[in-house]
C-alpha cells in the first residue's frame, strides 16, 4: 500500500485550500442523510461506522440526529477538519470517534448496527480485489441483519457525458474558482474527475480523481462475494438526491444508492 495514495493527497491538499473542500454541511448533505435514515431504518443510540468520512459531515449530522457515529479515512489531515466541525459546532459535546486508517484493514472491530461508504469513497483502487476487501471487512464489523449503504456513479449516465464545470467563488469556496471536467473510461470503467484550482495564488491542478463504477450486476456480484445476504439498487433525481428511495433510471440517474444486508 502506498503512504500517500492519490486520493489522501487530492483531499487534503482540497481541505489545505479551503475546509469546504472537504465536503460542506449544507443542503446537499442534509439531503443525503435524510435518505440515508429511511435506507439504513436504525433506532437512536445505534452505532454506525462512516468508511472513508473525509470532512466527516455524515458523520456530524448523524451523530447530531442522535446515532453513535465513528468515521474512518486515511488522511490525518481531512481528518482534523472534521474534529475542528464538529468542536465549532458542539465545543461542550463529545462527538463521533473520528479515527485514522485505511478502509482495507479498518481500525474498528463493532458489531456496528450499519456502515456507509458516501460520495463514490468505494472506487478508488485501481484492483477490484481491494474494493472487494474493502466490502469484506465491513461485513466483518457489522452485525448480522445490518446494512451497508453505498453512494455510487451510475456508469450507464457517465458512458455518455463529457462534462466541464465552472464553480465561482462562492459555489464550494470563497474566493476560489475551481473548473472540473469529467470523462468516462469506458474500458476501466471509471469516471475520471480532473479539477483545476484558481485563487490568490494562482493556477493548480489537483492529482485527478479515477473512480471505479459497476453496473448493478457488477454490484451485486461484488456485495454477494463480500458477505452480503440481499442487495437493493435505486436512483438519484438526476445529480439531486431524492427526498425517498427511488427506481434507477438508466438515462438520467448520475448516482445508484446500494443498500446491502447481511
Amino acid at each position: 500500500m502506498s503512504d500517500s495514495p492519490w486520493w489522501a493527497s487530492r483531499f487534503a491538499a482540497l481541505a489545505a485550500i479551503d475546509p469546504a473542500f472537504a465536503g460542506a454541511l449544507d443542503r446537499h448533505a442534509e439531503a443525503q442523510v435524510d435518505l440515508l435514515e429511511q435506507l439504513l431504518d436504525l433506532r437512536p443510540g445505534e452505532a454506525v461506522v462512516d468508511v472513508g468520512c473525509g470532512g466527516g459531515r455524515h458523520s456530524i449530522l448523524l451523530h447530531e440526529r442522535g446515532y453513535n457515529l465513528t468515521g474512518v479515512d486515511i488522511s490525518s489531515e481531512v481528518l482534523d477538519v472534521a474534529r475542528s466541525r464538529w468542536r465549532a459546532r458542539h465545543a461542550e459535546d463529545e462527538g463521533p470517534g473520528f479515527l485514522e486508517g485505511d478502509m482495507r484493514e479498518l481500525p474498528v472491530a463493532g458489531p456496528f448496527a450499519a456502515a456507509i461508504l458516501m460520495d463514490e469513497s468505494l472506487g478508488v483502487f485501481d484492483d477490484d480485489a481491494d474494493h472487494l476487501r474493502t466490502l469484506s471487512g465491513i461485513a466483518d464489523v457489522v452485525r448480522p441483519g445490518g446494512r451497508l449503504v453505498i453512494e455510487l456513479f451510475n456508469p450507464y449516465f457517465w458512458s455518455h457525458r463529457h462534462t466541464t464545470q465552472h464553480l465561482p467563488p462562492g459555489s464550494l469556496a470563497a474566493g476560489v474558482d475551481v473548473v472540473r471536467t469529467y470523462r468516462f473510461d469506458p474500458i476501466r470503467g471509471r469516471v475520471e474527475d480532473r479539477a483545476v484550482v484558481f485563487d490568490g495564488t494562482g493556477r493548480r491542478e489537483l492529482p485527478t480523481q479515477s473512480l471505479r463504477c459497476w453496473t448493478p450486476p457488477e454490484v451485486l456480484t461484488l456485495a454477494s462475494a463480500s458477505g452480503f445476504s440481499a442487495v437493493e439498487i435505486f436512483g438519484s433525481d438526476g445529480w439531486k438526491v431524492p427526498a425517498r428511495p427511488v427506481r434507477l433510471d438508466a438515462r438520467t440517474s448520475a448516482f445508484m444508492w446500494v443498500v446491502a444486508t447481511l
